[in-house]
């Protein structure tokens, strides 16, 4: 097949999204389909061309997820449309699929594709917030959702797109690129003296719940927690007191294996949606015990006290019982640390997702 994959985004940054993006243009390009990217997302860009994966840049415009980028949509709307027609006609429209990641696109290019009979596949990878919900276009996207394929990562996903009014909605987990996770160079984290390590890999920014993991350790003396992430909230992070004083927050970290391999536990604290938390499922394939909660999508995929534990979205309180529980039980530790690298392995693999898309896409 020769698939496309566009994006055109408000802002571009190196995160799950781009991670999982890239990761399946490689699965399907190492199976033997034709990739090719078109956008404005200089991530992926970037990282396409080291892959040897053809792309081409374009620049549109800002797509309507914003109160004045919807206004502006409508006048703006013409203008960029011919401009992706054009691109296509230089493609001469040869695809059997596209894959579209951004709201303009799939807004202006759907009818039209679809009345090409090229497959069409919306891809949804971020958490759905007011740029969806309240957003004045939802309306026509309820509509064109009839012409294509939404694929989700989580049945949490699926649900609210399928409340939302979007027809042909299909859960697909994210694949595990295990190749991020291996590396000769060790880091080391631990705090000296500390006799408990968790870490967590998050954006800092309310919806992904930091300052509540904070707060539930906040009275464990011998908790040290290893925060890798940045984003608006540092700042209010860093100046909450009390504060736990083997508590650190790093930007990021060059070898992520070193970072999970060296934690007795990794928690995703989510208090709002969170599509999958595909760091949770590389801590899993890690063998490390994860705490995740019911706001995660991967939550879907398992099974709480077997091979993770999952707490209730928003509260500390809960945060801070599953830290105890696993601080206080080595066994506990052993036991979901093993039975959750053996679920990754089977539910979260790159090839069962490639697969899962190629049969959509053919």
């Amino acid at each position: 097949m020769r698939i496309l994959f566009t994006r055109f985004p408000l802002e571009s940054r190196y995160g799950g999204a781009e991670v999982q993006t890239l990761a399946l243009m490689k699965g399907l390009h190492e199976e033997g389909h034709e990739i090719v990217f078109l956008g404005s997302c200089p991530v992926l860009l970037e990282e396409t061309a080291k892959l040897k994966i053809e792309n081409v840049k374009l620049k549109i415009g800002e797509p309507p997820v914003t109160k004045w980028g919807a206004i502006r949509f409508l006048w703006r709307k013409l203008l960029m449309k011919k401009k992706l027609y054009f691109q296509f006609s230089i493609f001469n429209f040869q695809f059997d699929a596209v894959c579209m990641l951004s709201l303009s696109e799939k807004l202006l290019l759907t009818p039209f594709l679809y009345k090409q009979g090229i497959k069409v596949a919306w891809i949804e990878h971020d958490r759905v917030g007011r740029w969806l919900t309240m957003n004045p276009w939802l309306w026509k996207l309820r509509r064109l959702s009839a012409m294509a394929t939404t694929i989700v990562v989580s049945d949490l996903s699926r649900k609210i797109y399928e409340d939302l009014g979007f027809e042909h909605v299909v859960a697909i987990p994210n694949g595990i690129d295990a190749s991020r996770l291996t590396s000769s160079k060790q880091e080391q984290f631990r705090i000296p003296n500390s006799e408990f390590r968790i870490g967590t890999l998050a954006r800092l920014s309310r919806d992904k719940g930091v300052d509540l993991l904070i707060e539930a350790v906040k009275d464990l003396p011998d908790v040290a927690l290893t925060i890798v992430g940045n984003g608006p909230d540092e700042k209010l992070l860093l100046a909450k007191k009390p504060i736990n004083q083997k508590t650190k927050i790093v930007p990021y970290v060059k070898n992520l294996a070193g970072f999970y391999a060296d934690l007795d536990l990794f928690v995703l604290p989510s208090r709002e949606h969170d599509p999958f938390g595909l760091v949770a499922g590389e801590a899993m394939l890690m063998g490390i015990p994860v705490i995740v909660t019911d706001a995660c999508g991967i939550a879907g995929y398992l099974k709480n006290n077997r091979d993770a534990v999952i707490v209730k979205a928003g509260s500390a309180d809960s945060l801070r019982d599953a830290i105890v529980r696993f601080h206080a039980d080595t066994d506990l530790r052993q036991r979901i640390g093993d039975a959750g690298r053996k679920t990754a392995e089977e539910k979260f693999s790159m090839k069962i997702m490639v697969d899962r898309y190629e049969e959509l896409l053919a």
